[in-house]
């Protein structure tokens, strides 16, 4: 008789591997012969009824995480696809929420879904992001209030910060789009077109919202980013817009900000 912990552990790979893509689906004989059968089932049927189970829920758990890549796919191929992805990232986390970690990489990688829906990838990086974000830590933004409070010789110097649950992501494909879309169950065809777009992700309370961002947004948070005071954002800006003009948009941009509970003061 083997040990338990070997039993287990025998167990799971003969049920890990039956589903997978690849790998000999035939029973590891040790197991199977200390396993009875029951009814009409003999040993094998009924550890295949456990290796279907399994799969099924990492296919659902996958189809949960990422539901529109698995709308654009279709059930047919997304099912096929995620079989193959197990088959090279099998699941070793004791939490599901981490089965789908290397999956937006997987889809990069492969040939097939590459040529044929190109942007499918940087959609999975998009539904992994939102996952991302509503699991990330929650903190205290800065609030409008606390901004008043800020004396002018203050405000050159001022550093600000993206809290954890605020992440930018960057594509060559008009995400937003597709992902709008794909979630009102319209037709995206008009948008598998290349064109780039940087999208900002954020939580509010239990809510995850996104947004596309101008060339003007994106260089003043990623000067944010990089920590730099107030004023050299706007020094920035200048270079894009005239002075007055642009002491105007990052104002509108800190107020929308503020009201989006994305930033943090640092130093303070």
């Amino acid at each position: 008789m083997l040990p338990l912990r070997e039993l287990q552990s025998r167990f799971f790979r003969l049920i890990a591997d039956a589903g997978s893509e690849g790998k000999d689906t035939g029973f590891d004989p040790t197991v199977v012969q200390l396993v009875r059968g029951q009814g009409q089932l003999g040993p094998q049927e009924r550890i295949g009824i456990y290796a279907g189970m399994y799969t099924a829920r990492l296919l659902d758990a996958l189809r949960e995480d990422f539901p529109c890549v698995a709308a654009v796919a279709g059930f047919e191929r997304f099912s096929a696809i995620v079989r193959t992805y197990l088959a090279q990232h099998p699941s070793t986390h004791p939490s599901l929420r981490y089965i789908g970690r290397h999956f937006p990489e997987f889809l990069h990688t492969a040939a097939e879904e590459r040529e044929s829906l190109p942007f499918l990838a940087d959609l999975a990086r998009l539904e992994w992001t939102r996952l991302e974000v509503f699991d990330a830590p929650d903190t205290e933004p800065l609030r409008l209030a606390q901004l008043q409070t800020i004396s002018p010789a203050e405000w050159s110097e001022l550093r600000l910060r993206l809290v954890p649950a605020c992440h930018i992501l960057r594509s060559a494909w008009p995400l937003h789009q597709i992902w709008t879309a794909t979630v009102e169950h319209r037709s995206f065809v008009e948008y598998e077109r290349p064109g780039e777009t940087v999208i900002r992700v954020w939580r509010q309370d239990f809510t995850v919202y996104q947004a596309s961002m101008d060339a003007i947004e994106q260089l003043a948070l990623e000067r944010i980013r990089r920590g730099e005071p107030f004023a050299v954002i706007c020094a920035a800006l200048e270079s894009l817009l005239p002075a007055e003009e642009a002491a105007r948009t990052v104002g509108s941009l800190l107020l929308r900000w503020i009201e989006d509970g994305i930033l943090e003061r640092l130093g303070h």
